[in-house]
């Protein structure tokens, strides 16, 4: 007597993850977690923020420009201590990022400053680097112009011949 088969149970594959699953996550990158006893979330900087705050991250942004190339990326030490070149701006940067106050962020021990440093960095380092790469990016474009490898566009001549040139409509 033939018997039926019975054909193998196989358990759906995991779905893939959606597309753009992690958009929001790209998006708002924010962090919470609890730093010496206190709530915390840390938040990316936003472009009119970032625009206000310029004069406190520009000197770390300088600094870093001049360790980063296309080729080498600086160590977390070396990022660190850049970091601690420019500690009174970090620490301003830091509460503004975490909405806490400047004192606060001051008066944390080593260890919990630490982590709320790394905090920042995490969430807020691609802030720092895209204005490092655009800073890259220009240099590179100067530095081809000036070499001549780009064109620039040529400036239109001011010499007009009245032989050749057509009678423009204020002279009929």
């Amino acid at each position: 007597m033939a018997r039926k088969k019975q054909a193998d149970i196989v358990a759906p594959a995991s779905a893939p993850a959606e597309v753009g699953a992690d958009d929001l996550e790209v998006l708002h990158p924010d962090r919470s977690t609890t730093i010496a006893g206190r709530a915390i979330t840390m938040r990316e900087y936003g472009f009119i923020e970032g625009l206000k705050i310029a004069p406190l991250y520009k000197g770390i942004v300088d600094d870093i420009s001049q360790a980063v190339t296309i080729e080498r990326s600086p160590p977390l030490e070396e990022i660190v201590a850049l970091l601690a070149a420019h500690a009174d701006q970090v620490e301003q940067l830091i509460a503004i990022a975490a909405d806490v106050e400047v004192e606060w962020v001051r008066g944390l021990d080593d260890r919990n400053g630490m982590n709320l440093m790394y905090l920042w960095w995490i969430v807020n380092a691609p802030f720092f680097l895209r204005r490092v790469f655009d800073r890259i990016k220009a240099n590179m474009v100067k530095a081809a112009v000036d070499a001549g490898a780009m064109p620039t566009p040529s400036s239109s001549s001011t010499a007009t011949d009245q032989k050749t040139s057509a009678a423009t409509p204020a002279a009929k």
